[in-house]
């Protein structure tokens, strides 16, 4: 059978429009692929961050312990790393009262963001976050927030600019040893960050969402 001039274009068409999608899908998987690699990528750089980080918060508690003779105290709860951000950048100062067995910040010595003049910087990276502003991007990475009049540490998942996505790295210690809930023994402090979906914590959540949490418990 002779082929028409009408069937040679319309096959020629037809298999140039296959090509075209064939390149669109190729292009497509290519480009899910790398969005997907270096959403993977960033993900493992924050927890490897987040990990350090914690690893020189822990050397500048036992540090700080050594040299004044107790660990900063702290419940577990929200804002309970407020202490060690005052223990370990100098900002404030704490005092433990022999009697109550507890420690607390001492009168007129209040953080306000700085280091105080002539104090001991245990960890020099615990620095606050400047107001942000959209005429110039936020390139530093911070591990302070202040709420309110407290400043607490946070994680790599830290949105400095919504309090509602704020992820703190939480801290445990009763100086009394009173505290059943630890999961180092009592003489010893609990450390530890959500991870990258901010759920779980110790006794809390289920064991999925406490898988990604970053602990200095084994």
């Amino acid at each position: 059978m002779k082929r028409t001039q009408s069937q040679t274009v319309c096959c020629s068409s037809g298999f140039t429009l296959i090509e075209v999608i064939t390149v669109i899908a190729i292009i497509m998987v290519l480009a899910a692929m790398t969005v997907g690699g270096l959403n993977y990528a960033q993900k493992k750089a924050e927890i490897s961050r987040t990990e350090v980080f914690m690893q020189s918060l822990g050397a500048g508690l036992e540090q700080y312990r050594a040299d004044n003779g107790f660990f900063p105290q702290g419940d577990g709860l929200s804002d309970s790393s407020e202490q060690v951000y005052i223990a370990l950048y100098g900002d404030g100062e704490l005092e433990f009262d022999s009697g109550s067995q507890q420690v607390r910040v001492r009168s007129g010595y209040e953080p306000d963001g700085e280091p105080d003049e002539g104090s001991t910087v245990y960890v020099d990276t615990l620095t606050s976050p400047l107001p942000y502003t959209a005429k110039k991007a936020r390139t530093k990475e911070y591990n302070v927030r202040k709420n309110g009049s407290t400043y607490v540490i946070v994680d790599a998942w830290m949105d400095p600019d919504d309090n509602s996505q704020r992820q703190e790295i939480f801290y445990r210690h009763d100086p009394s040893g009173a505290d059943v809930d630890m999961m180092n023994p009592p003489s010893d402090f609990d450390l530890w960050s959500l991870g990258p979906d901010g759920k779980g914590g110790p006794g809390n959540d289920t064991k999925k969402e406490r898988a990604d949490d970053i602990v200095n418990w084994k």
